[in-house]
């Protein structure tokens, strides 16, 4: 059986966040999820955060700590945490989309990377995947 997990959340910028912090944040959390060895994908679109994290539970569990701790968020609500057998964004140390549909996936940018995961075509139907293609469809049209 398989130590990963993934966890899901949404939450709510406490102000309209500059592109600077964006970056900020974005360089932040790709280095430390590195050095834990935990994946994902974040999502800011109209004020709201949707991020997925995927790694081993300690791991996870340290990372998401650190997130609750942020200032430039609230209401931070958990939406999945559970065993994954793999992981659906390998090798993403975190990954961005905006809801113009700015993807950025160190060090690529495109819009058919996310959508290779999220898409409908996508072959691989997961909880995860499920929620962050419905945030994202529906709040970048």
């Amino acid at each position: 059986m398989s130590n990963l997990k993934s966890l899901v959340y949404v939450s709510s910028a406490t102000r309209n966040l500059s592109q600077a912090e964006i970056d900020h944040l974005l360089l932040s959390a790709r280095e430390r999820n590195e050095k834990y060895n935990v994946t994902g994908v974040l999502m800011y679109i109209g004020g709201n955060f949707m991020q997925c994290i995927e790694g081993t539970v300690d791991n996870v569990e340290l990372i998401y700590e650190i997130i609750k701790a942020n200032s430039l968020h609230y209401g931070l609500i958990q939406l999945i945490y559970r065993p994954i057998e793999c992981r659906d964004f390998k090798d993403w140390e975190m990954a961005y989309c905006t809801k113009e549909k700015t993807v950025s996936v160190a060090p690529y940018n495109h819009e058919d990377i996310l959508s290779s995961k999220l898409g409908t075509s996508s072959f691989k139907k997961t909880p995860s995947r499920i929620l962050l293609h419905s945030f994202w469809r529906s709040n970048s049209a």
